[in-house]
C-alpha cells in the first residue's frame, strides 16, 4: 500500500518539510529510504553500499565517516562497525530517531540534525570520509553542489568524498527520467527522481577542489569520488 503523503503543496526544496512528512511512520521510512519495507532487503541493499565503499574508495578503521542523508542508519549500520566514528545526517528528526533506535549498538556512532542545504553543524577539517548515497535524486542542482563545497570543508587533507546518482546516460536511467515526465507538473511528487549525467557530477568534484576524481558506470547508478588535496 502507497504510503506517501500528498505532498503536492510542498516546494521540492523544502526537504525537510518533505522528509518530515515521508517518515511519518517506520514503514513508510523505510520504503522511501531503500525501497522496501523489507528488513532483509534493506540489509542486502547496505550492505551492497557499504561494500562498494570498501571496496573503491577505501575506509579505514581510524576513519571519521559522515553520510549526508542518512535515512534510518540502512548503510551505518553496515559501516559504523568499520570506522572509528560514524556521523549521520539528515533533515528529517522523524528519521534520525530511528535511525538511533536502530543503531544503538555502536558507541561510536553520532547523529546530527542539519537544515537540507549544508552540513553547519560539523567542525571544519574534521572527517576522512564523506559520502551521499541516493540522495542526489531528490535535490535541486544548485544543493548537490552546495553539498560537495561543504563536504570539501569538513574534510580533513586528503579525505575522501563520494557521491552517485540515478545515471541518465543508462538505460535504466532514461526509463526513469521518461516514466517521471509522465507526471503532469501540479502533480508531480516533491522527492521524485531527478537524473545525473556522469559529467555533473564529475563537474560538481572538480570545480569544488577535489582531485583523483573518479567515476564508475553502473547499470542504474553513476558513481564518483575525489579527493581533497593533500596539504605540501
Amino acid at each position: 500500500m502507497d504510503e506517501s503523503p500528498d505532498l503536492g503543496l510542498y516546494r521540492r526544496s523544502n526537504y525537510k518539510e518533505v522528509w518530515t512528512a515521508l517518515s511519518a511512520t517506520e514503514a513508510a521510512a523505510k520504503t522511501h529510504v531503500g525501497g522496501s519495507e523489507d528488513e532483509e532487503e534493506l540489509t542486502r541493499s547496505g550492505i551492497g553500499t557499504t561494500n562498494f565503499l570498501l571496496e573503491n574508495v577505501g575506509v579505514d578503521s581510524s576513519d571519521v565517516v559522515l553520510e549526508i542523508g542518512c535515512g534510518i542508519g540502512r548503510v551505518g549500520k553496515q559501516l559504523a562497525s568499520r570506522c572509528r566514528k560514524w556521523i549521520g545526517c539528515d533533515v528529517s528528526v522523524r528519521m534520525l530517531n530511528l535511525a538511533a533506535d536502530r543503531l544503538r549498538e555502536f558507541p561510536n556512532v553520532e547523529l546530527v540534525e542539519t537544515s537540507g542545504y549544508d552540513l553547519k553543524p560539523i567542525a571544519d577539517v574534521s572527517v576522512d570520509l564523506v559520502y551521499c548515497t541516493a540522495v542526489f535524486m531528490h535535490l535541486e542542482q544548485w544543493d548537490r553542489y552546495n553539498y560537495v563545497e561543504e563536504a570539501f570543508r569538513v574534510l580533513r587533507a586528503g579525505g575522501k568524498l563520494y557521491v552517485d546518482n540515478v545515471d541518465l546516460c543508462s538505460e535504466k536511467g532514461w526509463e526513469i527520467f521518461q516514466r517521471h515526465r509522465q507526471f503532469r507538473p501540479e502533480t508531480r511528487p516533491a522527492h521524485i527522481t531527478e537524473c545525473s549525467t556522469p559529467q555533473e557530477l564529475e563537474e560538481y568534484l572538480w570545480r569544488a577542489g577535489f582531485e583523483d576524481i573518479q567515476t564508475f558506470e553502473g547499470n542504474e547508478l553513476v558513481s564518483v569520488w575525489g579527493r581533497r588535496p593533500k596539504e605540501s
